[in-house]
């Protein structure tokens, strides 16, 4: 019987070296590996182009000499720094980046992009370098997507009322002597010491919503009470918080290098805005097509916003809000004279804006008349809906149902 142990022990002594040995060879042959596609790494980026050769020859800002105190020093005098030696084996880039900065080891630079340290010198946002940002070009790779939305546009376009506008004053004209109703509301609050999330919530926003409708909610970058108040502000008005729209914006006309951000109590620099999409109503992706249309676009919208109006949001919120929602009743509140008004939109202004109006006359806006608005409404509602109409049929992004 002892026998038969010790060689049971034996055994598994032998199973347990031999596995040992199967390990240790194969991380062997990983670190070969690894240190196989360093070495190719390292070829690959001494192969890379290097820029102008004037860059190397550029002048290195003098430093000034420290001045000497009158009093002898606390600490003794520390040897100049030796100079850095040329290295001619790198590439011009590389000996540049070595003259510049002391603790720069060229050995150690990997292939990579450093956003954050471009950003410190130059300034530029990592959301500069997405390539294909512009609705123009997002879906250059994807025909059918093209396609449909270059339909879903025309049909957008063919049944629609003209755009109107009324001043703040007349905000009340929409509520009386009965409420119009709009399937979708989309508000960018003015702020100010004049203008709170109180006063924001006292508007008769739930008297002009129609059932089901939406509500587009601008809230700030998220750096202060914006997105809880806004949320706060949706579920008084009797809507739920469904989608966070983003605008993240870009700084490629606007950067005038580092240093110049605008001083903020936030931790981070702010780059983004927050539109909150409430839903008022029982609105299901199965079974109401005829009023919604998802996933055409993304929550996403890069810009670079208007420099001489920092306040205007991205131009692409309309498209975005017209591809997903199929009604025509669109009303947006503390719009702009000179961006806000669009085809197919009622705009409430902003205080002071209906100055900057054109004359009707000379081919402007005109002002909403309640009257011939509803006529026309019906005029093109369908079955006492008044949507975008749809035909039967395979979409090009198999929805099941392809636009007019």
């Amino acid at each position: 019987m002892a026998s038969a142990s010790t060689t049971t022990v034996a055994t598994t002594t032998t199973e347990c070296l031999a596995s040992a040995n199967d390990i240790l060879a194969a991380h062997a042959a990983l670190i070969a590996r690894v240190k196989s596609s360093q070495a190719a790494r390292r070829r690959h980026l001494q192969s890379l182009p290097s820029p102008p050769h004037e860059l190397v020859r550029l002048p290195l800002i003098p430093t000034p000499s420290q001045s000497r105190s009158p009093s002898p020093p606390s600490t003794p005098d520390l040897p100049p720094q030796k100079p850095r030696e040329i290295r001619p084996d790198l590439p011009p880039a590389k000996r540049a980046r070595l003259a510049r900065y002391r603790n720069y080891v060229p050995e150690e630079e990997t292939i990579r992009n450093d956003y954050s340290q471009r950003y410190v010198d130059g300034g530029e946002w990592p959301q500069n370098w997405v390539i294909g940002a512009e609705p123009e070009r997002r879906f250059e790779e994807y025909p059918k997507q093209q396609r449909l939305l270059t339909l879903k546009k025309a049909s957008v376009n063919e049944h629609s009322l003209p755009s109107s506008y009324l001043p703040y004053s007349s905000f009340s004209s929409l509520t009386t002597p009965s409420p119009a109703k709009f399937d979708v509301i989309l508000i960018d609050p003015p702020f100010s010491s004049s203008f709170t999330w109180d006063n924001l919530q006292e508007l008769p926003i739930p008297a002009l919503a129609a059932d089901p409708s939406f509500v587009f909610l601008w809230v700030g970058s998220g750096a202060g009470e914006g997105l809880e108040r806004g949320r706060e502000t949706l579920a008084k008005w009797g809507y739920r918080r469904a989608e966070d729209i983003v605008w993240v914006k870009t700084n490629n006309k606007s950067n005038k290098g580092p240093g110049t951000d605008p001083p903020t109590t936030s931790l981070l620099t702010r780059t983004k805005q927050h539109c909150l999409m409430g839903i008022r109503g029982t609105v299901r992706r199965s079974t109401d097509s005829w009023f919604v249309h998802c996933n055409v676009d993304t929550d996403v919208i890069i810009w670079e916003g208007d420099p001489s109006d920092p306040t205007l949001k991205p131009p692409e919120m309309y498209t975005l809000i017209e591809n997903f929602c199929l009604g025509i009743r669109r009303l947006e509140i503390f719009g702009h004279a000179r961006a806000s008004l669009r085809r197919g939109w009622v705009t409430v202004l902003t205080e002071g804006e209906e100055e900057k109006m054109e004359p009707e006359a000379d081919g402007g806006v005109k002002q909403w008349d309640r009257e011939a608005w509803e006529t026309r409404l019906k005029e093109m509602g369908s079955g006492g809906k008044y949507v975008v109409p749809m035909t039967p049929g395979e979409s090009p992004c198999g929805t099941g149902a392809s636009f007019c």
